[in-house]
């Protein structure tokens, strides 16, 4: 079973896409949809509102297209709290889950795609170390 809504850490994922958000320093405004960051504050809020932890068509929707250049460290300390939030469900992982559709954002924004994720965070990340040994030892430190 994936996370229920009452486990997710809303303030966390809320402040973590806050410390990547570059509307203030480049953006001007946000372009919601074609945004990493501000297609993730919408699927958040969204959630929270109908208390649930699935985005309809959420992977499926990602703006892969977004090119902006996000700060590193930020995006590493936001899938590593997103891992810490994941449940671990192996099997029962499906990609609309919130915690996965933001995990994928912020890996599009690192990596240029959304990585590999089999619904175990140890595998995935063994998995980034063939991809950025780098990133995957930040991500695994923080």
């Amino acid at each position: 079973m994936g996370i229920l809504s009452n486990e997710v850490n809303y303030n966390n994922l809320k402040h973590n896409l806050n410390q990547c958000c570059l509307e203030n320093f480049s953006c001007k405004h946000c372009n919601k949809r074609n945004c990493l960051i501000g297609y993730s504050k919408i699927n958040i809020y969204n959630c929270m509102k109908n208390n649930i932890t699935y985005v309809e068509n959420g992977f499926d929707n990602i703006p892969v297209s977004d090119t902006k250049i996000y700060d590193t460290h930020s995006l590493v300390v936001a899938i590593a709290d997103i891992l810490k939030q994941c449940r671990s469900c192996k099997e029962d992982h499906f990609n609309n889950c919130l915690i996965n559709v933001l995990r994928s954002c912020y890996e599009v924004a690192l990596f240029g795609e959304p990585q590999e994720y089999d619904g175990n965070a140890l595998s995935y990340l063994k998995n980034l170390q063939n991809i950025n040994k780098n990133i995957a030892d930040k991500i695994f430190i923080e």
